[in-house]
C-alpha cells in the first residue's frame, strides 16, 4: 500500500476516535466549529519491483523533478484532481511512479465479475489494443492489408439496407471511423437507451452484424463518425481471418510476451470480447502498452509489432482539429495531438477511454502516462489528465 494511503487511514482512524470521544460536540450557547479531518501529505516513492517486467527507477534517475510530482499527487489526493483511480508514469523505458487509488470495485466490474480493484476497465483505450491486434495479424499474414474490402471479413451472407456503397468500405475505413453508417453515439449520453450505441447493444445479440446491417449516410471514407460498435465488429473481423478466438490472439501475440497475465475482456453476446469498450487491465499494463508503441513494436527486445504498424497507427489520417478539444488528427484507433514541451511542439499519440482511462505516449521525451479514473456523468472532463501532463509532468522533467 502506499505511503500517503497508510498515512491517510491513520488520520481517518485518529479522527473518528476524536469524534467518539466527544471532541466534535459542544453543551454551551455558541456556534461550535465542526473540525474537518486532514488530509495525509504525500511523499514519493519508488515503484515496487514485481516480477512484470518492469524495470523500476526513481524519479531522479530519468531527469524529473520529485517535487513538482509530489505537489500534482497532493492535488490528487486532496481531491482537487478529481475522480482518478491510478497514475503511472514510464520514462527512458523504467517505471518511475505508480500510485493506485481505488481500492474497491466500481460500477462497471461487473462486467467480468472483477473482484481486483487494481484492474480497471479501459472502456474506449481498448479500441488502440483492438488495433494493435489488426496490426499484428497483418504483419503475420492473416489480413493482407488495410485496403481490404471491410465486408469481405466476414461471412454473414446477407446483410439489410444494402447499398452499393457498403462493398466499398476497407478495413482503414473501419479503423478510421469513416464507415459512412448512419450513427450517432455522442449526441446522447451512454445512460440514455436512444443512443445508438446503447440501443444496438439492448436489442440485438450479434452485434457486428447489427452495425453491418445499418444503412448508409456518407460516401466511405469521407466522414469521421465515432463509432464503438465498429471497433467491436473489427474484432469479429479479426476472428474471422485468423481463426482464432479474439482473446486468445492477444494473449499468445501481444499480453503474455508483455508478462500482461491478467488482462480480460467484457464478452458480447455471442462470446466476441467487446473490443470497442471491454477490457480490463492494470495501469502497470496499460503503461506497457504505451512503452510498446514508443519503442517500434519493441517490448524488452522482443518485437511484438512492425515498425511499419506502429508508423500507420499514429500517421495523422483524419484531420479533426476543427472540432476536437484536445486533438489534432485521428489514426488507427488513437488520438493524435501536439504538445509545448519548453517552446518545441512535440508530437503525443492518446488512447481515450470514457470516464479518464488514458495513455499519453510522448516518443520525444521517451514518456508514457498511464491514468484510470471513475469520472463518469459527474461533470468532469479529461481537462484534469491535460492539466496533469502539462502543468507537472512535463514540468518536471529537468533533463
Amino acid at each position: 500500500m502506499p505511503r500517503f494511503v497508510i498515512n491517510l487511514a491513520l488520520t481517518l482512524i485518529t479522527s473518528v476516535m476524536l469524534a467518539a470521544c466527544g471532541g466534535g460536540g459542544g453543551g454551551g450557547g455558541g456556534d461550535v466549529t465542526q473540525p474537518t479531518t486532514p488530509v495525509a501529505p504525500y511523499s514519493y516513492s519508488a515503484p515496487l519491483a514485481n516480477g512484470d517486467g518492469w524495470e523500476v527507477a526513481d524519479l531522479a534517475d530519468v531527469g524529473m523533478d520529485e517535487a513538482q510530482l509530489e505537489a500534482m499527487m497532493q492535488l490528487v489526493v486532496n481531491g482537487e484532481f478529481r475522480g482518478i483511480d491510478s497514475v503511472v508514469i514510464a520514462r527512458n523505458n523504467k517505471l518511475v511512479l505508480h500510485e493506485q487509488l481505488r481500492n474497491e470495485i466500481g460500477q462497471f466490474d461487473e462486467w467480468i465479475d472483477n473482484r481486483d480493484p487494481e484492474r480497471h476497465v479501459l472502456h474506449s483505450t481498448s479500441k488502440s489494443f483492438t488495433s494493435a491486434l489488426i496490426g499484428i495479424a497483418i504483419d503475420q499474414g492473416y489480413i493482407a492489408s488495410t485496403q481490404v474490402k471491410f465486408y469481405d471479413l466476414f461471412n454473414y451472407g446477407a446483410y439489410f439496407n444494402w447499398d452499393d456503397r457498403k462493398a466499398d468500405i476497407t478495413l482503414e475505413d473501419a479503423l478510421t471511423m469513416r464507415l459512412g453508417y448512419e450513427w450517432d453515439e455522442w449526441t446522447l449520453p451512454y445512460t440514455d437507451p436512444n443512443n445508438d450505441l446503447v440501443f444496438l447493444e439492448n436489442n440485438y445479440t450479434d452485434w457486428p452484424k447489427a452495425l453491418l446491417d445499418l444503412p448508409m449516410q456518407f460516401d466511405p471514407g469521407t466522414q469521421f463518425t465515432y463509432n464503438t460498435a465498429a471497433t467491436i465488429a473489427i474484432g469479429q473481423a479479426l476472428e474471422n481471418a485468423t481463426g482464432i478466438p479474439m482473446a486468445d490472439f492477444a494473449n499468445q501475440y501481444l499480453f503474455y510476451p508483455m508478462d500482461i497475465t491478467t488482462a480480460e475482456w467484457w464478452l458480447t453476446p455471442t462470446g466476441l470480447p467487446n473490443g470497442g469498450s471491454g477490457l480490463f487491465l492494470l495501469s502497470r499494463d496499460m503503461a506497457k502498452f504505451g512503452q510498446l508503441f514508443i519503442d517500434d513494436g519493441v517490448w524488452q527486445g522482443q518485437q511484438l509489432i512492425s515498425p511499419e504498424w506502429i508508423a500507420d497507427s499514429v500517421t495523422r489520417r483524419v484531420d479533426i482539429s476543427s472540432w476536437a478539444t484536445y486533438s489534432e488528427a485521428y489514426g488507427f484507433q488513437w488520438w493524435l495531438d501536439d504538445f509545448n514541451f519548453r517552446g518545441q511542439t512535440i508530437e503525443a499519440y492518446v488512447t481515450s477511454g470514457y470516464g479518464g482511462q488514458y495513455i499519453f505516449c510522448l516518443p520525444e521525451l521517451d514518456l508514457v502516462v498511464a491514468f484510470t479514473g471513475r469520472n463518469y456523468n459527474n461533470g468532469v472532463g479529461v481537462q484534469a489528465l491535460y492539466d496533469m501532463v502539462r502543468q507537472y509532468i512535463l514540468v518536471s522533467i529537468t533533463s
